[in-house]
């Protein structure tokens, strides 16, 4: 053999390995993309500290700090109050007018944290949006691989999906609202945004009824989860 035969060869050995463990390569690559989404958006950790007390603080934005403050109170009393004497002076505010299924989202994932070391609610809430946008961009990747695997194959659309999710996790524009220490809707909007167009390719393309019906009721759960975190009138302004 000579010198460009041994390099087809070698070319077509590399081709076939990718292409025979294009799964698992693809699973770890859109790990590491993750990481490096979660890296960028957690980098300004050590900032987060309130250097009166020594202990974790939030970001400069006035609507976490009010998630913060109904998240401490579910995680206390496993319920939000019905009306908040801090807003609204004297009367109150009646927070069954509020969405507060974001805030339910914080403090449910203080008890996940706690558990791997967190020690306050308010350092759960700070890590909370890049945590996050880690499982936004896992249903993202799942979501445009839905949208092209039936034209192009399961490689290209993996690698398609790669490609997509890779410029997602790093577009600027994103990263104000899913920093840590930023725990806005946006961060736990996105998660079930994704989910919902994603249950509903599955559902479309879907060649049994039972798994055609399954994901229609996810698809469902999902638009219902966006919508009890970002609202009626954020999903109007999509359509």
């Amino acid at each position: 053999m000579d010198e460009n035969e041994i390099i087809q060869l070698r070319k077509k050995k590399v081709f076939d390995f990718f292409k025979g463990n294009y799964r698992w390569i693809s699973y770890v690559l859109l790990a590491i993309v993750v990481y490096v989404a979660v890296k960028i958006r957690t980098s300004n950790i050590g900032g987060l500290r309130d250097i009166t007390t020594g202990g974790w603080t939030l970001g400069p934005d006035l609507d976490p700090f009010l998630f913060l403050r109904w998240a401490k109170y579910i995680v206390e009393h496993g319920s939000l109050y019905v009306n908040d004497v801090m807003r609204y002076v004297p009367l109150g505010f009646d927070t069954s007018k509020e969405l507060v299924f974001h805030v339910y989202l914080i403090a449910w994932f203080h008890k996940i944290a706690a558990a791997f070391g967190s020690t306050s609610v308010t350092q759960s809430a700070a890590l909370f949006p890049a945590f996050m946008f880690g499982v936004a961009m896992i249903a993202f990747f799942y979501m445009t691989r839905s949208i092209f695997i039936k034209a192009l194959g399961a490689l290209k659309a993996n690698a398609i999906s790669l490609v997509a999710t890779f410029f997602l996790s790093i577009i600027p524009a994103l990263l104000p609202r899913t920093i840590a220490g930023i725990p806005e809707k946006e961060a736990s909007g996105i998660v079930f945004m994704f989910l919902a167009f994603y249950f509903f390719l599955v559902a479309w393309n879907a060649q049994s009824n039972t798994k055609r019906y399954v994901f229609a009721v996810l698809a469902g759960l999902a638009t219902g989860g966006m919508g009890l975190v970002w609202g009626v009138i954020f999903m109007s302004r999509c359509q």
